[in-house]
């Protein structure tokens, strides 16, 4: 079952565990928020903490039963559309910026950058219309994941 999730920006984030789980490294609060999943190295994860004025628990994190990102406004409209968009298809910053009323692709493109939740929130299904466009994550894996979409839509 995947973790129910909502997008908020209206209360501080916790203390939180940080640890490494089936190839993603996860903060997850201890009511089980998980607040950040990212592909990089933990040290990552926990300075990503640090900036934010989280503090990190020792210990393995808890099992997640919701997820929440925090952002702007502005972010949170990016992460909502960019939700919308089906496994297996893909759309370029400039619509992406056009369905939510905004004339700035490239705001849409730093609003994406500012991702916590990857995997979750689909930053990856957003393309330059020039070709892939940056990734927080790396080129290589951004492929990948939309390589894989696509295999998965087309059976």
């Amino acid at each position: 079952m995947r973790p129910a999730w909502s997008l908020r920006s209206d209360r501080a984030l916790g203390p939180a565990r940080v640890g490494a789980r089936a190839g993603w490294t996860e903060a997850v609060t201890g009511d089980g928020e998980l607040i950040l999943r990212t592909p990089l190295p933990v040290a990552a994860a926990r300075r990503w903490l640090r900036d934010r004025g989280v503090r990190w628990l020792a210990g393995p994190p808890p099992a997640v039963v919701r997820a929440r990102a925090v952002g702007t406004a502005f972010q949170l409209k990016v992460w909502q559309a960019a939700c919308r968009i089906p496994s297996g298809q893909r759309k370029t910053y400039g619509q992406l910026a056009k369905a939510i009323g905004c004339r700035s692709a490239r705001a849409v493109g730093a609003a994406l950058g500012a991702n916590p939740l990857a995997g979750i929130i689909p930053c990856h299904r957003v393309v330059a219309a020039d070709g892939l466009g940056g990734f927080a994550w790396g080129a290589a894996r951004k492929r990948a994941w939309l390589r894989a979409e696509a295999d998965g839509a087309a059976r």
